[in-house]
Parts: structure tokens; C-alpha cells; sequence
């Protein structure tokens, strides 16, 4: 069993889902890579998830501020459980460099999906 979570900066994407998530703003600032590479190192799939197959996205609407402290300042998710997760792993994150202006709001969707190696 593999698990994969894939962390994709959102450019012009509208959601809408049958869950919890809300619809955010189809403009988006691009992503800083350093950003993106220490939200990535810091999250994992959630063990619990894992275990019951739980697979789905988490939109985060996010900024750094001037302490370099990840900040959620809005978080949507299909399942609760993930929404959670992330926003337990990820608040008040230090970033080395972020490459962003202090306050810049990126918007980020988090997918999680298991795959299996089963051949």
C-alpha cells in the first residue's frame, strides 16, 4: 500500500463540493516554491485516514506573516478528519525564507489519495 498526498497551488480553479468546502476566489497569487517545499516536508497522510481508506482535498486560504509563522486564515475540507489534520500540522508552521511578502494570501488545495501497488 502507498500513500500519496499532493500539494497543488490553485491558479484560477473554482470548487465546489458536496461536503463542507466553500468556493474560494479564482485568482490566486503563485506559490513561492520555498513555501510549497516546507508545507510538503511537514505533512504526511494521516495514519487514522490511512486506516479507513479516507481519501479527499483540503483548500486552505493561507498566509506567513512577519515572524515567518504559517498562518490558516481559512480552511475547507470533503472530510472532516483531513480538515483537521491539516490545520493541526500545518498552524503557526515556521518557514525559513517563505519568499513571500509578510500578509501575501496564497491559496493552496491539499489532495490526499491512497493507492495500491497491487499488481
Amino acid at each position: 500500500m502507498k500513500t500519496l498526498v499532493t500539494l497543488v497551488a490553485i491558479l484560477g480553479l473554482g470548487f465546489a463540493t458536496a461536503l463542507n468546502a466553500k468556493k474560494l476566489p479564482s485568482v490566486a497569487a503563485k506559490l513561492p516554491v520555498s513555501l510549497k517545499e516546507t508545507i510538503a516536508e511537514n505533512l504526511d497522510y494521516p495514519s487514522k485516514a490511512e486506516m479507513n481508506m479516507i481519501e479527499g482535498d483540503v483548500w486552505l486560504k493561507i498566509c506567513v506573516n512577519e515572524e515567518s509563522l504559517l498562518k490558516i486564515v481559512e480552511i475547507s475540507a470533503t472530510d472532516p478528519l483531513l480538515g483537521e489534520f491539516v490545520k493541526k500540522e500545518l498552524s503557526s508552521l515556521y518557514v525559513e525564507n517563505p519568499g513571500c511578502k509578510a500578509g501575501q494570501i496564497y491559496y493552496l488545495k491539499i489532495k490526499f489519495d491512497i493507492t495500491s501497488n497491487n499488481r
